[in-house]
């Protein structure tokens, strides 16, 4: 059952917006849908009608898992994948098992089709159509001289027939490897279960994630994330060929796209004469700044661009068409939001 999404809150009672008192609970939808956790690493998502603004936010939390990693719609269901569940997605607050399935990471919808990449039970990545599973290449097989390695699934998409998973490597040779073996941060896109690395023979000196999330526009591909080389630029891949944001001055949180254009969440900083971020989004080439520390992802409905991330007082936040909150869900020490939609 849903319930008010004040209830939670324990550290700070808020009492002056319509969106967190009374019992105006929403009755018609659209809705806006926000996925994260609550303080206690519970996975946990708000509803928030688009048609009346003026309701209150609703809160739900899933009996398993610790946080909503992605979250899709598609006319009246909901579907979510979440770190911490063992096994399958979840669908309307009922977890769905996947055949041979240790953990989804990340999830898209096509009609009635389910598309999940992840792992299997034997820890090979994976994704899935449907319930039937397909191999991801692996990526160690590329480098001969490993001697430790990480990687992770950040999206999946799908491009006319292909589908597609983006995800991060890195990889650090044992000692007494040849000089020139490949080595280092990497980003990922497998299409159809092959794979193609982004960044190739770059070689920062830290591990952190190169991808952020994969969207289709059109017969274009892109892919959010940071550029593995030294200079850590922010930005994209557009076809395979990096395209950068802000000078590379960018932390890009995720990427969506809709109809033709391409929105992309985060983060611009400066390092002179101290470090400073602020919360902002591209769009189609325009950066748009927030009142806030970062933008962590994006929806769009029509005209409307409803964006979450953290203000400047710390508050997790929804903004509506740039720097208008359109719903504040909780203070960022007690709450995190990941991933947003719009369903009905």
């Amino acid at each position: 059952m849903l319930i008010a999404g004040a209830s939670f809150t324990s550290c700070r009672k808020h009492t002056s917006s319509p969106d967190n008192t009374g019992d105006n609970f929403p009755t018609q939808g659209p809705y806006l849908y926000v996925g994260g956790n609550t303080i206690n690493a519970k996975a946990a998502y708000w509803k928030k009608s688009l048609s009346q603004p003026n309701t209150i936010t609703l809160r739900d939390t899933l009996t398993d898992g610790k946080n909503i990693t992605s979250i899709v719609t598609s006319g009246s269901d909901i579907y979510m994948s979440v770190f911490g569940t063992n096994g399958g997605y979840w669908k309307n607050n009922t977890l769905v098992k996947l055949p041979d399935c240790s953990s989804v990471s990340n999830i898209t919808v096509s009609g009635t089709t389910v598309y999940a990449s992840g792992w299997d039970k034997m820890h090979n990545l994976v994704y899935w159509i449907g319930n039937t599973k397909y191999t991801l290449d692996n990526p160690y097989n590329l480098f001969p001289y490993m001697g430790v390695g990480s990687f992770g699934l950040t999206g999946i998409a799908l491009s006319g027939p292909n589908v597609l998973v983006s995800g991060s490597l890195y990889v650090e040779n044992r000692p007494g490897g040849p000089a020139d073996a490949l080595e280092g941060d990497f980003g990922m896109m497998w299409t159809n279960g092959k794979l193609n690395l982004l960044g190739k023979k770059a070689f920062p000196i830290f591990n952190y994630n190169t991808t952020v999330g994969i969207a289709v526009a059109g017969a274009d591909v892109y892919i959010a994330g940071r550029f593995p080389d030294t200079t850590h630029a922010g930005g994209y891949w557009k076809n395979g060929v990096w395209n950068n944001i802000n000078n590379g001055a960018f932390l890009p949180s995720s990427i969506i796209t809709s109809g033709s254009d391409v929105y992309i969440a985060g983060a611009t900083f400066t390092r002179n004469p101290a470090y400073s971020q602020q919360a902002a989004y591209w769009v189609n080439g325009n950066l748009i700044q927030l009142t806030g520390s970062v933008a962590t992802a994006i929806a769009v409905d029509g005209q409307d661009v409803y964006i979450s991330g953290i203000d400047n007082n710390n508050n997790v936040v929804v903004w509506k068409n740039g720097n208008t909150i359109f719903t504040t869900i909780g203070p960022g020490t007690d709450v995190g939001a990941d991933c947003v939609a719009i369903g009905n």
